[in-house]
């Protein structure tokens, strides 16, 4: 539930933080044109995170519902994948080559303040003390897609 509250709060937080994106370490893992390739439609700039002791970042064009986001928390705060009831969620299945507790999942559309949020393809997975999450929602957003995305943030994360 964590990782989909950062999903949300990361949408909510869209206008508020793209001048802290040049500092933040997870705006710098990709630029705005391969955001766009993983996405299949244009979004904008990298954008921060709101989550205290995390680090995130999205890409999105929210008219067009379009988005790209990356989360980092300690791994203290990884999911609970039966506690939330995720493996009933669209498309769940574990992904035990990626790294501990790795998932991907489709999340529920909810509707909160009046906006309709959630739909995108997620990905998690703890790699040695950090939980590394990232959403995928588009039109090439689906389940291997954003395990790809999930690699690759992994994978840049280690250079």
């Amino acid at each position: 539930m964590l990782s989909v509250l950062a999903t949300i709060l990361l949408a909510a937080s869209s206008g508020r933080l793209a001048a802290q994106a040049a500092d933040n370490p997870a705006c710098k893992l990709f630029t705005q044109k391969e955001a766009t390739a993983y996405v299949g439609a244009s979004v904008g700039n990298a954008e921060s995170g709101l989550l205290p002791g995390s680090s995130g970042c999205s890409w999105s064009d929210e008219g067009a519902d379009h988005k790209m986001s990356i989360s980092v928390f300690p791994a203290g705060n990884a999911l609970q994948l039966k506690n939330w009831g995720f493996e009933s969620w669209e498309g769940f299945r574990s992904l035990p080559d990626i790294g501990a507790k790795a998932y991907v999942v489709r999340t529920p559309i909810m509707e909160i303040m009046g906006k309709k949020m959630g739909g995108e393809w997620q990905a998690g997975a703890i790699v040695g003390d950090e939980y590394v999450a990232v959403g995928l929602k588009g039109p090439k957003g689906n389940a291997d897609a954003a395990v790809a995305l999930l690699r690759e943030a992994i994978k840049r994360r280690q250079q």
